[in-house]
């Protein structure tokens, strides 16, 4: 039998009823409906002690420090896809999810080979599809946000795929228009009845 695909969404936003949180609510309602089983973390209610970029062969685990980012290391390893969502904070993801993202960097960690030389070995196959979910303002844009979550979903063997990005001129939580709300909601099917990546 085969097992259900797992979609595992980190969740960088305070607002429990804002835009990002909406558009990934209406995701995991599309995994499941398509079968699949969707989990989703939020960065706000996990401790996470900042990284510090210990150097090579530091663990033979993932990391040094064993917190809540335990949950978040094996969850990751057995998603099929990785969903980031967060709003746009002074040109990139809100604090709690780049402490998050930091401490991802032991997934491609820096070692040292037999031969003496040290290398970024990944861990995993970058066969996960990845996908971010933000929302700005109209005058801010999301470039530099999508540039952090694209190079962090590639270190963490994922495949950045798409963009949900609601740019709104109005203060209001949880403004997201509903067509935007209804493509999250394909999205999530899609990430479930997608075939498998090919291994990178």
């Amino acid at each position: 039998m085969t097992a259900r695909r797992f979609v595992l969404a980190l969740n960088g936003s305070p607002a429990r009823d804002g835009s990002v949180s909406r558009m990934l609510a209406a995701l995991g309602e599309g995994v499941r409906d398509a079968g699949g089983e969707y989990e989703e973390l939020n960065c706000f209610d996990l401790i996470v002690r900042p990284c510090i970029a210990c150097g090579p062969d530091a663990t033979s685990g993932y990391c040094i420090y064993h917190d809540d980012m335990d949950r978040v290391y094996a969850a990751m390893e057995r998603a099929h896809a990785i969903v980031v969502g967060s709003p746009v904070w002074f040109d990139t993801v809100s604090g709690p999810l780049k402490m998050v993202i930091d401490r991802c960097n032991c997934i491609t960690p820096l070692v040292t080979l037999p031969s003496g030389a040290e290398a970024l070995v990944p861990r995993w196959k970058r066969t996960r599809r990845g996908v971010f979910v933000s929302a700005c303002s109209t005058e801010h844009t999301a470039e530099l946000a999508e540039r952090t979550v694209r190079g962090f979903l590639k270190w963490v063997g994922a495949r950045w795929e798409e963009t949900l990005l609601w740019q709104h001129g109005d203060n209001k939580a949880g403004s997201v228009a509903d067509d935007l709300v209804q493509r999250a909601r394909a999205t999530g099917r899609r990430l479930v009845e997608s075939a498998p990546l090919e291994p990178q």
